[in-house]
């Protein structure tokens, strides 16, 4: 399969199994009928379990969220998750805002989640890698587990991250090692974000990576990852920009080219959406099209202990915010969580909001676009290859 297939999310949401959401929100918005926000779940979620995290990475993206003392409830989650999982929910992916290792029903939840048959991915810095090989054998071949480790020397991971906890590259690359041992169907990919040498926050510089991506490469291979996946670092400040100089920008390229011998049937090195738009022209052009609408978050929704978010990108602000969390799951909730959902679908005004992010969303916000206005062919339904994760 297609290496690039993970980002394709137009592809996914033809498969018969969730095809009649595509083409129920497709119809109705070109006709200007009301969507029907009760009848259909979100086919993807992001759950953050713990706003919690024993990393203190300079970078991230989520710094105003992490480490307020929150969680989510363990009986609020499992029970949006049963009820969404009735009606079209396919895959949950417990992933940032805080390390998802640290909630303390963690095991629990992956439990849950697996009873119910969905996919199941999970993002993680890989300090408690012990919790991950607790349920890895209940994880199957569509799912995954991503570790976000952004080097190729432990010198780099501990100055890039600050961990809080004793942890060096090499535990997280024999933890990777040992769950793939217990579970070889598994797909372990290896994050890198790739943080250049114009990269500030708060005024002081951040670690220039960009010559260690192919090391990262041949420890993913050589450690039983399935994938790295290169990606470019995003502003936390301000508008959520993502940018790449014209230099860091080839030193990215020959990165890739150097890491592309280490690829097998078995071990990929993707270079994500978002960072090749900076040099595949028909990409770009596809990405200058944002709508207004963000269509993307009619199917993707983003769980976290401070509400319900339309958006990753924007969790924690309140003009992405739709509902509180935490709250008694009743029709009331369902119902205002609906409305809610329907209104910040028309009220967030992507192509402004959005306008220096590089979203991997674009290409599929500019295909549902065209579709809505009928300048594109009606979309028909392909044999599903299993893979929901929006």
């Amino acid at each position: 399969m297609d290496k690039y297939q993970i980002h394709k999310f137009s592809n996914k949401l033809l498969q018969k199994s969730v095809f009649s959401h595509l083409d129920h929100y497709t119809k109705n918005m070109a006709a200007g009928k009301p969507l029907q926000g009760n009848k259909f779940a979100p086919i993807s979620i992001n759950v953050d379990l713990t706003t919690g995290c024993n990393f203190n990475c300079a970078h991230c993206i989520d710094e105003h969220i992490i480490n307020t003392g929150k969680l989510l409830k363990i009986d609020y989650i499992k029970g949006l998750i049963k009820n969404w999982s009735k009606n079209g929910l396919k895959s949950v992916i417990l992933i940032g805002g805080g390390e998802p290792t640290l909630y303390p029903y963690f095991e629990d939840v992956v439990k849950f989640i697996k009873k119910l048959d969905l996919q199941l991915g999970i993002v993680s810095n890989g300090a408690r890698i012990d919790r991950i090989e607790k349920i890895v054998k209940l994880l199957e071949r569509k799912d995954w587990v991503r570790f976000s480790i952004d080097a190729g020397k432990n010198e780099s991971f501990q100055r890039l991250h600050s961990p809080l906890v004793r942890i060096t590259l090499e535990d997280v690359l024999v933890g990777a090692k040992s769950l793939r041992g217990k579970n070889n169907q598994l797909q372990i990919g290896y994050s890198f974000l790739v943080i250049g040498d114009d990269k500030y926050i708060k005024k002081i510089k951040l670690l220039n990576n960009i010559k260690e991506i192919s090391l990262a490469a041949k420890l993913a291979k050589e450690n039983g990852f399935s994938y790295i996946s290169v990606k470019p670092y995003i502003d936390p400040e301000g508008a959520r920009a993502t940018k790449v100089s014209s230099k860091n920008l080839k030193e990215i390229a020959e990165e890739i080219k150097k890491s592309r011998k280490y690829e097998t049937d078995s071990f990929k090195v993707i270079d994500s959406i978002n960072l090749r738009v900076f040099y595949d022209k028909e990409l770009e052009k596809s990405m200058k099209n944002q709508s207004e609408i963000c269509h993307i978050q009619f199917f993707r929704l983003i769980v976290t202990p401070d509400g319900i978010f339309q958006c990753s990108l924007w969790r924690g602000f309140d003009n992405a915010k739709i509902i509180d969390a935490n709250k008694k799951l009743d029709q009331k909730y369902y119902k205002n969580l609906n409305e809610k959902r329907l209104e910040i679908l028309k009220k967030f005004n992507a192509k402004n909001i959005c306008s220096e992010v590089k979203c991997l969303y674009s290409p599929f916000n500019s295909w549902a676009e065209k579709m809505i206005k009928g300048s594109e062919e009606s979309a028909k339904p392909v044999e599903d290859f299993n893979d929901y994760f929006l």
